[in-house]
C-alpha cells in the first residue's frame, strides 16, 4: 500500500497503528501523525481550510477505525468533504498483539460472534464511492487509488489483507535472477527486510529465503522480471 501511495502525489494524515511506520525510509509517504482517528480528521480539516493543491488521503487501521474513526468519516460524510480514506484492514488490532476487535468476529475471550465490516459503516454515513483492494496486487492498488483521488466527493477505500502473523502465504520463497537483474534498486524502495543488498559487493541484491514470506510482491515492483520462485 505505501509502495503504491509513493508513486502518487498527495498528502497523506496518518494515524497511530503499526502503518505509521510509513513516515520512515523507503516511504517516507505519512506527512502528518497525531492520535487515534486523526487520519480521517486532519484529511478533513485540511479539506475545509481550503488546501486543496494536491489530494487529500487520511489512513486509518481497521482496529482504529472501529475505536476512533467512524465518527470523523461521518463527519465528512455530513459535511461534504473530498478526500481519500483508506482503512488498513488487516484483521486485527496488530500493533499491540493481535488482540481481536468487532471486525474480527471474535470477542477477547475468543468466543465466535458478529462481524463488523468497515465497509458497512462507510455506507451508513452516506459514502458513495466505496472500493476494496487487496494491498499485495500492486497494479490494482495503484489503479484504484488513482481513479479515487480524482473524484470531487468523499471515498473510502478498504485494503484488506490479514496480518503476515495471523496468515501465512503457502507460496515458497523467491530468488533474483542475477542474469536479468540490472541493480536498479527498485525492489529495496518495497520496504521488505528480506531484499538486501550483499555486504561484499553492494551492487548484488539478493532476497532471504529465511525472511521471505512469499507473498511476491517484490516481483511486481521489479521492471526487468528479474524476481522469481525460488527452484
Amino acid at each position: 500500500l505505501f509502495y503504491a501511495l509513493s508513486q502518487i502525489d498527495c498528502v497523506v494524515s496518518g494515524d497511530i497503528g503499526c502503518y505509521s511506520l510509513g513516515v520512515f525510509p523507503p516511504y517516507e509517504r505519512l506527512d502528518t501523525i497525531l492520535c487515534m482517528g486523526a487520519g480521517i480528521t486532519v484529511a478533513q480539516g485540511m479539506d475545509k481550510a481550503g488546501f486543496r493543491d494536491k489530494p487529500l488521503i487520511g489512513i486509518v487501521g481497521d482496529s482504529t477505525f472501529f475505536h476512533a474513526g467512524m465518527t470523523g468519516l461521518l463527519e465528512i460524510s455530513y459535511n461534504k468533504g473530498i478526500s481519500t480514506i483508506i482503512i488498513v484492514d488487516n484483521r486485527a488490532t496488530a500493533m499491540t498483539g493481535l488482540q481481536d476487535h468487532p471486525g474480527t468476529g471474535r470477542t477477547l475471550m475468543k468466543k465466535r460472534t458478529h462481524t463488523a465490516y468497515p465497509e458497512d459503516f462507510a455506507r451508513a454515513c452516506g459514502i458513495k464511492n466505496i472500493r476494496v483492494i487487496d494491498p499485495l496486487d500492486f497494479g490494482q492498488t495503484l489503479r484504484v487509488l488513482k481513479e479515487e483521488i480524482r473524484k470531487k466527493a468523499a471515498s473510502v477505500i478498504i485494503s484488506r489483507r490479514a496480518c503476515i502473523l495471523i496468515e501465512k502465504p503457502k507460496k515458497g520463497p523467491w530468488t533474483i535472477d542475477p542474469d536479468r537483474c540490472t541493480q536498479c534498486g527498485r525492489c529495496l524502495k518495497v520496504g521488505c527486510p528480506a531484499i538486501y543488498k550483499e555486504k561484499a559487493n553492494e551492487k548484488v541484491i539478493l532476497i532471504d529465503e529465511v525472511l521471505c514470506t512469499g507473498c511476491g510482491f517484490c516481483a511486481q515492483a521489479c521492471p526487468k522480471g528479474a524476481i522469481v520462485p525460488k527452484g
